[in-house]
């Protein structure tokens, strides 16, 4: 009998990945007053009380797009929302952070009555009243465009300046006063991800022209310290993500992924690790014999690892053309220890997000079509939940196993036309009924008995997502 119930939980272990589940736990979804009308998410941060801070513009009639603020409650629910509209048509908040007394400030993109653009920070107080608005200064005749909050002892905005001749600079403006500190003469393209209100030491990415390599990725640490890269002659090199590593808010170095485009193999993702001052500890260069692959997605995680979702183009510009999505992972100290394909839909709208929490588990989305999924070694599938909308913008790899995805629910007319677009973001936890018969049973309680004292981040059968399969799954399964 031992035996029998043996190799059931075996054969249980084996088809596991394709058959586990997971349920939803909520969904927001945000109309606008005039429901046709478009919103879409430009960033989306977790807060310190566990909700989240959505972050756009929704269409309106009279003025194009208005400034849209979401404060999301840890179930779900619309705390608060903010809107704001300007004299121009271009109007959308970027980022946002945590101030002095308890105040929320966000970081907005408006257009004055000239049609240049502004950066304003409008200021909250926690229940989403409004406090107080700062225009920061620029140059006459200047766009300023916001790109993000970044720190280094104290806050800093960044923004890129556009004069009347099209050329570009990183502006930034310093401390709690916002007053303007300095510009750095190359085109800055965004700093390293923030995914929380955490005050971590930022990382910028741009470029600049060479006359050798065309365009050159340049890098600056600390808001002092500059670097650039430069792939093959004649070839154009941009930086894809930025990612530190290390522990606490002064982290160790960076990890910096860059698109380098220029010899035999196309576009090609060179990731570089580097120290807080831009020194490069050691580089590799990834490339698909004959194919482009460009960067999707960069995470770190627990161990200073290094994850990667890179998309290859095959065939490119070929009528066969299609795209796949690969999922790599080195060690911290450069050596690549996985190299997997994932299993998608090879399509050219193929397109991803990757993130990993504490535990170590990976959790990627994947467009066309839309689904959510936990991946194991291997690019192993451990669970997929299809999304409810087709383009993502964020996805949050939650402590206990639980996603927070969100992203524009597109929705169409009897003629299959896109008609508008929906902000929408859901929560799902994983399921206690693991072979996803509909019911939690004996099999999905020997499932996690035959799993019992096995630790690492390829368990489907640890649901609480610590690491280990314990009495805390057991439970969950039993209750």
């Amino acid at each position: 009998m031992l035996r029998t119930l043996t190799l059931w939980g075996l054969a249980l272990g084996v088809c596991l990945a394709a058959t586990a589940q997971v349920r939803e736990v909520w969904l927001y979804e945000y109309v606008p007053p005039r429901p046709e009308s478009i919103a879409r998410v430009e960033r989306m941060l977790r807060l310190s009380d566990g909700g989240y801070l959505l972050l756009g513009w929704t269409q309106t009639d009279l003025n194009g797009n208005d400034a849209l603020a979401i404060r999301l409650t840890p179930n779900g629910e619309a705390a608060w929302i903010y809107q704001i509209d300007s004299a121009g048509f271009d109007d959308a908040f970027v980022d946002a952070t945590d101030a002095p007394n308890d105040q929320l400030w966000l970081l907005g993109r408006f257009t004055d009555a000239n049609g240049l653009l502004q950066t304003q920070v409008h200021k909250l107080s926690a229940s989403g009243q409004p406090l107080g608005v700062q225009t920061l200064v620029s140059p006459p005749n200047t766009h300023l465009r916001p790109l993000g909050f970044g720190f280094h002892h104290t806050l800093f905005a960044l923004t890129e300046g556009i004069n009347a001749a099209g050329e570009s600079q990183l502006r930034l403006y310093e401390g709690w006063g916002l007053n303007f500190y300095f510009a750095y003469n190359f085109r800055p393209w965004g700093a390293s991800y923030r995914a929380d209100m955490q005050k971590t030491l930022s990382a910028i990415g741009g470029t600049v022209a060479s006359n050798t390599r065309q365009l050159d990725a340049y890098l600056l640490f600390a808001y002092d310290f500059a670097t650039s890269y430069g792939g093959p002659a004649r070839g154009f090199d941009a930086p894809a993500a930025i990612a530190p590593y290390g522990v606490g808010e002064a982290p160790t170095g960076y990890y910096t992924a860059v698109v380098s485009e220029g010899g035999t193999t196309g576009d090609d993702v060179v990731l570089l690790c580097q120290n807080v001052v831009g020194n490069i500890r050691w580089g590799y260069r990834y490339s698909n014999q004959l194919h482009d692959d460009l960067l999707e997605s960069l995470v770190v995680d627990a161990q200073n690892r290094p994850h990667l979702l890179v998309k290859s183009v095959q065939w490119a510009g070929e009528p066969f053309e299609r795209h796949t999505l690969r999922l790599l992972r080195f060690s911290a100290q450069g050596a690549l220890q996985e190299d997997a394909a994932l299993d998608t839909e090879a399509t050219a709208e193929a397109a991803g997000l990757l993130r990993a929490n504490a535990a170590g588990q990976r959790f990627v989305a994947v467009s066309s079509p839309a689904f959510l999924a936990r991946v194991g070694a291997n690019g192993q599938y451990l669970w997929r939940a299809p999304l409810p909308f087709a383009f993502f913008t964020e996805l949050f790899a939650e402590a206990g196993g639980s996603v927070v995805a969100a992203g524009e629910q597109i929705l169409r007319n009897e003629f299959n036309r896109e008609t508008t677009r929906r902000l929408t973001v859901v929560k799902y936890a994983p399921s206690a009924d693991l072979n996803g018969n509909g019911c939690v049973d004996d099999a999905d309680l020997l499932t996690v008995l035959f799993a019992f004292g096995q630790s690492g981040a390829n368990l489907a059968a640890d649901l609480n997502g610590d690491g280990a399969v314990d009495d805390a799954d057991l439970l969950l399964v039993l209750f």
